[in-house]
């Protein structure tokens, strides 16, 4: 039972390329089968949140459990990681607006280069704490590939018009206020490493 929240860290770390792979294949069906299309976006955007919930859960069961530990808190660090790069590469590759594809590419050069940062202190033996920008920059991102998923989904599926309207609109906005965050987090978390805070 006390390796369940580490089961679950990586069974995210594994559901990050097996959504990438599906939106590879909706984007390749969204000319010839559009229901189809609408649907692998559908189920995207049920394992995303799923993969979403399982972030929560194994922090929360590692905690009821007793069971947190170094490797576990490495581990569930790497399945955010890779959860959001694959998604967001596989999105920027096949289905995001130009605009979006900025935005993209700041929250994962942001990430690059911190992950830098990061690995550059540690072998000073310093680390940068995670800061508050930093969780809502997380959050702003997840749910805008969430609403973006739904966004696909629902236009591909001919939902109400008010409805695919309102999800763009909100992926568009989410997306951008985490690129936001993104930068004004990296100059905080290069400020702490300059100033030796972290």
């Amino acid at each position: 039972m006390k390796n369940l929240p580490t089961l679950l860290t990586l069974v995210r770390i594994f559901m990050g390329p097996a959504i990438a792979g599906l939106i590879l294949w909706a984007a390749n069906e969204t000319y010839a089968d559009r229901p189809l299309a609408g649907l692998i976006y559908a189920l995207c955007l049920a394992l995303f949140v799923l993969a979403s919930v399982t972030d929560w859960l194994d922090g929360w069961l590692a905690r009821k459990l007793d069971a947190v530990t170094p490797l576990g808190a490495a581990l569930d660090h790497t399945a955010d990681k890779v959860l959001i790069v694959c998604v967001l590469v596989a999105l920027a590759y096949a289905a995001l607006p130009l605009g979006l594809v900025a935005a993209a590419v700041i929250i994962l050069g942001r990430d690059v280069a911190l992950a830098g940062l990061r690995e550059g202190l540690s072998h000073s033996g310093r680390a940068l704490p995670v800061n508050q920008l930093g969780k809502w920059k997380a959050a702003a991102e997840m749910a805008g590939v969430g609403a973006f998923l739904g966004f696909q989904s629902a236009a591909l599926l001919f939902a109400p018009q008010g409805i695919v309207t309102g999800l763009d609109l909100a992926a568009r906005l989410l997306l951008w206020a985490a690129a936001a965050l993104a930068l004004v987090s990296a100059v905080v978390y290069v400020r702490a490493a300059w100033t030796g805070r972290a």
